[in-house]
């Protein structure tokens, strides 16, 4: 075989100067590394997805694949290659002065040679095409605002592709097995905006539980699987019983009991009037993650909750009590996320708790705190909130031009 030509004079060049990694039609791999790479700026593309953007879906993977093994595998996969430039653009973009037709060129480019291989048998079980579409997805939720946009471009593919992976699922590991659990984050994310069951395609994921988890990471993606049966508690009206809201909650409760001591605060800090979250430190990311989604989890739980006296009185004072519930989950993740800032991905779960109930706060201060971590999220880590504290700023009654 023939290895693919990344760069001459025929390779195309964006308004920025940056060349095009490109694979000829129908190649997948090339026969060697392109290391070095030959623009200083695709390098700088490369280690800002390596610094910034994988810790972020390396969460709660030990392996830490997307940070390790996604670029060796993107030096010999073009599509790969495209997909971590695309997304490293995007985010660039957001908060920089980076031109965003980079990210755009990029992005059609994999998507050139990767929508060709989705009807194909083969070439849709390889997880190095799994883990490009799972950052394709990442770059789509950029574009889903917390207000329910209807943009899903690469879901039909995410959903294809783990599908077809599902017969390799007793020797999954690896790189598979962290694709697999980024894309139930992602889906729970997705679900929760669009407030939509889980698709068919990840409910496996929820029944890959570790039953008895050894370290900090088991114990977070045991606390995320459950979370997503949650969404689907919530959000499919099949599900809708007393019995299924029973065992959900349960399950739960018997996730926090038993928790490892690694689960508590290494610091801790009530709110009081004078701060408007708890403080509260912890030892490492995944920790932080699986306690955030277990908060999210209680909160949507409590939303929920088939026990909620339809009518009169009894109706009104359940509402309140679900009110000042989500009310202190919110504040929990908001601060764990302030507490432990270094963390992107935690700012995104705080945003989510925010877009969900941040209408039930009504002292200014507490606005104000909510109303930081949504700006905070977008202008450090990109993420899409304008429409969120927009929304928020008027169900508030701020006048415009108050804060900014």
């Amino acid at each position: 075989m023939t290895p693919s030509v990344f760069y001459d004079e025929s390779t195309p060049f964006t308004p920025s100067g940056i060349p095009i990694a490109y694979a000829s039609p129908g190649v997948l791999y090339t026969e060697r590394p392109i290391w070095p790479l030959k623009s200083s700026q695709e390098a700088h593309l490369m280690r800002f997805f390596v610094d910034r953007i994988a810790p972020a879906i390396d969460l709660c993977d030990r392996d830490r694949h997307f940070a390790l093994v996604v670029p060796q595998r993107a030096s010999q996969c073009p599509i790969l290659l495209n997909a971590v430039f695309a997304a490293s653009a995007r985010h660039l973009s957001t908060i920089s002065d980076f031109d965003p037709i980079v990210s755009n060129k990029y992005n059609q480019e994999c998507l050139k040679h990767l929508i060709p291989k989705l009807s194909d048998a083969e070439a849709i079980t390889d997880e190095n095409l799994l883990a490009a579409t799972v950052i394709l997805r990442h770059l789509e939720e950029l574009e889903i605002s917390m207000s329910g946009s209807d943009v899903e471009n690469h879901l039909l593919g995410t959903h294809l592709l783990m599908s077809a992976q599902e017969h390799h699922r007793a020797l999954a590991g690896g790189l598979r097995k962290a694709v697999y659990w980024f894309g139930l984050r992602q889906e729970i994310y997705v679900s929760f905006v669009k407030q939509r069951p889980i698709h068919d395609s990840f409910k496996r994921c929820t029944m890959d539980v570790p039953l008895n988890p050894i370290d900090d990471f088991d114990w977070a993606n045991s606390i995320i699987a459950r979370t997503g049966e949650v969404i689907q508690f919530c959000f499919d009206e099949r599900e809708h019983s007393t019995t299924n809201y029973d065992h959900i909650v349960q399950h739960f409760d018997a996730w926090f009991i038993q928790k490892p001591d690694s689960y508590m605060p290494i610091y801790a800090v009530e709110a009081n009037p004078s701060k408007v979250f708890p403080e509260l430190w912890y030892l490492n990311d995944a920790v932080i993650t699986g306690l955030q989604h277990y908060h999210l989890g209680r909160a949507l739980l409590a939303v929920y909750n088939p026990r909620i006296p339809r009518l009169g009185v009894a109706h009104r004072n359940a509402l309140k009590e679900v009110g000042e519930v989500l009310k202190d989950q919110i504040k929990i993740i908001c601060g764990i996320a302030l507490s432990n800032h270094s963390i992107s991905a935690s700012y995104v779960h705080a945003s989510m708790m925010i877009a969900m109930g941040g209408d039930r706060f009504t002292e200014r201060r507490e606005q104000e705190g909510l109303y930081e971590i949504l700006i905070k999220a977008q202008k450090e880590y990109a993420w899409p909130n304008q429409s969120v504290y927009e929304h928020l700023k008027e169900v508030w009654g701020w006048q415009s031009g108050t804060t900014e």
